[in-house]
Order: structure tokens, then C-alpha cells, then sequence
């Protein structure tokens, strides 16, 4: 039987039609009722689409890893030891995964040229062996064999950024930083209190980056930044309960940075407004009734104003009003309970913003899923259903 294949299509049809069309499909399959060939006719539109990776795909980062000016995807993959790279097609699919080896239990990935050549190299943070793997990239979407830097503790994510203002890219990992010698290779760390996720941005202005952290049961921490890759003692700010996740942007559209914070524990998103200064307002909170595990930012239907994207139960979409608050969640299939993480980006060219959802795990090693799903929006806040349909057998 032959594999399915998901590509844009021409027509849209509703998603409901879709979700049961797509149970159908399923059954047919299992039941041997469709052979598949390479004339095969679009079936329906799906809500989303899906794309193999290794094992257990904790996390995502996007970008053009083969210099063709399409999005590709890597993922770092916690049940494989490896990070995978999709090739983009430039229309929101993408060619089958190549896999490269990292340390052990890889938790998070990034995208950057750390050794100056032009060609985007990875990152990936693995909590197993206590180390970040750099990968430089050979610019064509191949990677060479990994250099690990170890770290103090079990490192959950990683950010790329300039933190000592010497024009080379250093990383972020938890609760330390590496200053990058520019070659790819990096200086002794520099390590503070915990921290399980980080974000870099520049919090107060000064033009010199920050970092801005969560791993308490309650709060987040901002560290400014002296511009010398070392930075000031953190300040907590009170969040929702379970933070695990923080992003940066200017949610009320006062030119300052704010935090959006998904909070697993409380089922939320705290939104803290930013005084400019390095300072936060009072956090609020918009309820999701879910877990949450993943929150990005982005402006999800072209009306200037930015939009939270949540992996809890599903992935859910909340639209900003511009001032900091958002309306209702809107809630999309993505093929997982509860994904583990969402990354925003426009993956076909269209000039809308597309999501992908890293699936949620169980911890059992042999059922843990290998596939990350792709949800290509429409540039009204809705993903999926419009623009995409399943195809079996080969890609025409």
C-alpha cells in the first residue's frame, strides 16, 4: 500500500467534512480498501497535515537550511537521539526527513550561522547527557558530526543571540549562557539559579540583549543584560501556575516588549505587560481550559496586531485586540491530545502564517509518535481546512 501524501490543493471544503472524511480514510486504509496510486485524486480537505521525523519530535525551529529561500523544519527528537531535517517544497510540504545524531534525550533546537559562514548550523540542547550539540551545516540542509558542550544541569531549551555584543552568536541554554568564539566553538559557561526555558530580547531598551526565563512553580525571571554576556541578578515576576514556556512582542502595541507565559499547571496564558525599563506590569490571565505546554507569538490574520498560539489540548489560537487582551481560543486539530510545542512561520509563501505542532508523549519509548503536524493558515486567524488536502499514493 502505498504512503499518503499531503499537498496543497485548489479548493477548500469544511473542516468537519474533512475530520470525518478523514476517519473513512483511516478505516479504508486499515482495511485495505485503497491501493494508492500516483493518479490518485485529492480525497478532502485536511485540517492538517503530517510529516515523519525520529522518534518522539519534542520540539521545532524553522528556517532555510539548504539556502533555496524555502522554510525548512529541524526537530530534536528525545526518543531517536537525533535531530531531523525536512527539506521544504515551498508550498507548505516537505521531503522525507534526514536524521543526525545528537545527545542523549535532545529536548529543544535552534537555528543560527555560529561559525560565520553564511550557513545556518544547529543547536540542540539535550537534557539526557547534560549538553548542547552544535552541528555545523554544510549549507545544502547536511550537517556535520555534532561537538557537544556539557552543561551544569539538564538543559530544556536553547536561543541563539549576539549577548556579548561582539557580532558573534552566542547560545542561552536554561540557566546558562556560551559565548560563541565565532568559529562554532564556544567559551566557558556562565551559569545562575534555575531555569527550564529561556527567551532572548532586548526587555529595557538599552540595546543590549535579555533573557527572560521560567522554571518556578509561580514566577519568571528577567536577567538584563550588561552587554558583556554577563547580566544583572533576576527579578521574578508572578505568572500563572506551572510556567514552561515564555515568548517575547509588543501584545499592547505600546513599542515596549511584553511576555506571554504558558502555565501547565494553571491551564493558562499570563500576559505581563512590559514598562519598558526591564519592569512588568501585574500579570493577567486567559484561560484555556487545557494544558498547556508551548506558547509563540504572531500575527496571525493581517490586522497588525499579535496573536498567541497555544499547544494545549489542541492548538489553540487566540486573537489579540491590540491592546493586550485577546478574544476566545479557537481551538485546531493537529493530530496529538496535547502537543508539546507550536513555532510560527510562513512555510508556503503565501505571506500568511503557518503553525507546526510537535506531538505530545506518553514516555513509553516504543509508542511515542514520529511525525510533526503542519498547519497551513489562512490569513483570517483560522488554520487549516482551506488550503491543503490528502492525497494517497505518490505526489503528482
Amino acid at each position: 500500500m502505498a504512503a499518503m501524501r499531503i499537498p496543497p490543493a485548489e479548493k477548500s471544503r469544511p473542516m468537519l467534512a474533512s475530520m470525518v472524511a478523514a476517519v473513512a480514510v483511516a478505516l479504508a486504509l486499515l482495511t485495505g480498501a485503497f491501493s494508492g496510486s500516483a493518479e490518485a485524486d485529492p480525497l478532502f480537505a485536511a485540517p492538517f497535515l503530517s510529516f515523519e521525523t525520529g522518534r518522539g519530535p519534542q520540539s521545532v525551529a524553522i528556517g532555510d537550511l539548504n539556502g533555496d529561500g524555502k522554510a525548512d523544519l529541524a526537530t530534536a527528537n528525545c526518543h531517536s537521539n537525533t535531530v531531523s531535517v525536512l527539506l521544504g517544497n515551498g508550498d507548505g510540504s516537505f521531503r522525507a526527513h534526514t536524521d543526525f545524531e545528537t545527545g542523549s534525550y535532545p529536548y529543544s533546537v535552534a537555528m543560527g550561522d555560529l561559525n560565520g559562514d553564511g550557513k545556518p548550523d544547529l543547536a540542540v540542547a539535550n537534557t539526557g547527557s547534560r549538553s548542547v550539540s552544535v552541528l555545523l551545516g554544510n549549507g545544502d540542509g547536511t550537517f556535520g558530526a555534532r561537538t557537544d558542550f556539557g552543561t551544569w544541569t539538564d538543559p530544556y531549551s536553547v536561543a541563539i543571540g549576539d549577548l556579548n555584543g561582539d557580532g558573534k552568536p552566542d547560545l542561552a541554554v536554561g540557566n546558562e549562557v556560551y559565548l560563541g568564539n565565532g568559529d562554532g566553538t564556544f567559551g566557558a559557561r556562565i551559569s545562575w539559579g534555575s531555569a527550564a526555558f529561556v527567551a532572548i530580547g532586548d526587555l529595557n531598551g538599552d540595546g543590549k540583549l535579555d533573557l527572560a526565563t521560567v522554571g518556578d512553580a509561580h514566577s519568571l525571571s528577567v536577567l538584563l543584560g550588561n552587554g558583556d554576556g554577563t547580566f544583572g541578578t533576576p527579578t521574578a515576576f508572578a505568572t500563572g501556575d506551572g510556567p514552561c514556556s515564555v515568548a517575547i512582542g509588543d501584545l499592547n502595541g505600546d513599542g515596549k516588549p511584553d511576555l506571554a507565559v504558558a502555565n501547565s499547571h494553571s491551564w493558562s496564558v499570563s500576559v505581563l505587560a512590559g514598562n519598558g525599563d526591564g519592569t512588568f506590569e501585574t500579570y493577567t490571565d486567559f484561560g484555556i481550559g487545557s494544558n498547556q505546554n508551548s506558547v509563540a507569538i504572531g500575527d496571525l490574520n493581517g490586522d497588525g496586531k499579535l496573536d498567541l498560539v497555544v499547544a494545549s489540548g489542541s492548538v489553540s489560537v487566540l486573537l489579540g485586540n491590540g491592546d493586550g487582551t485577546f478574544g476566545a481560543q479557537t481551538d485546531f486539530v493537529n493530530g496529538s491530545s496535547s502537543p508539546s510545542s507550536v513555532v510560527i512561520g510562513d512555510l508556503n509563501g503565501d505571506g500568511k502564517l503557518d503553525v507546526v505542532a510537535s506531538p505530545h508523549y506518553a514516555g513509553d519509548y516504543s509508542s511515542s509518535p514520529s511525525a510533526v503536524s503542519v498547519l497551513l493558515g489562512n490569513g483570517d486567524g483560522t488554520l487549516g481546512g482551506k488550503d491543503q488536502r490528502l492525497w494517497y499514493g505518490e505526489r503528482p
